[in-house]
C-alpha cells in the first residue's frame, strides 16, 4: 500500500525553531523555507512516498492556485473561508482505504478526526525527532511506516500533551 504524508503546514512551520522566524511575517518565505527542509529529509524517511503540505488561505489570494507542486512535494491551500485542518481530515477520509496516512501536527482536533480511518498522528516533535535519528543511523533508513504508534501509545502521547500544554 502507498504511502501518503500529510503536513499542517503552518503549524509545522510554527513548532519548527529555524522556520518559526518566519512566520506570520512573511508567509511565503515561510512556505518556501518549510518545503525546503521537508525536500531535504525526505529520503531519510520513505523514498517514493507522496508527500502534501496543507496550507490555510482564509486571507490569502482568491486568485491562489489551489494546488501546486514543488520540489516533488505537493502543496495545497485550503478554499477561502475553509481550514487547513477540515482539509487534512478529508483526504485522510477519501483516501485511508488506498494509503498508509501519516499526519504531521501538533493540532488535537486533527490527530483526534483522523484516528477512526487509522491513520497515524505524528507531532511535529515527533516528526523532527525521527528524521533527526535517521541522520545519526548513519542514512540507514527504517521507513518511517513501520513507527505505527498504536492508540494506547497515542492516548499516552495525548495525555503527556495534554499536561505540557495545560501548565
Amino acid at each position: 500500500m502507498k504511502q501518503l504524508y500529510l503536513f499542517d503546514g503552518y503549524n509545522v512551520i510554527n513548532k519548527i525553531p529555524e522556520l518559526k522566524p518566519f512566520f506570520p511575517k512573511d508567509l511565503p518565505q515561510a512556505r518556501e523555507a518549510l518545503t525546503d527542509y521537508i525536500a531535504a529529509r525526505r529520503s531519510r524517511l520513505c523514498p517514493g512516498s507522496e508527500v502534501k503540505i496543507v496550507f490555510d488561505a482564509r486571507k490569502g489570494n482568491p486568485d491562489l492556485v489551489r494546488q501546486q507542486t514543488i520540489k516533488g512535494l505537493k502543496l495545497l491551500f485550503a478554499e477561502p473561508g475553509q481550514e487547513a485542518d477540515d482539509l487534512i481530515i478529508s483526504e485522510v477520509r477519501h483516501k485511508h482505504q488506498s494509503q498508509n496516512i501519516m499526519v504531521i501536527t501538533d493540532d488535537n482536533r486533527i490527530g483526534n478526526n483522523i484516528r477512526i480511518y487509522q491513520a497515524t498522528w505524528l507531532s511535529v516533535n515527533q516528526y523532527v525527532s525521527l528524521v533527526n535519528k535517521v541522520k545519526k543511523n548513519h542514512g540507514r533508513i527504517q521507513p518511517l511506516a513501520q513507527h505505527k504508534i498504536g492508540s494506547i501509545d497515542g492516548d499516552d502521547i495525548t495525555d503527556e500533551l495534554r499536561k505540557f500544554w495545560l501548565k
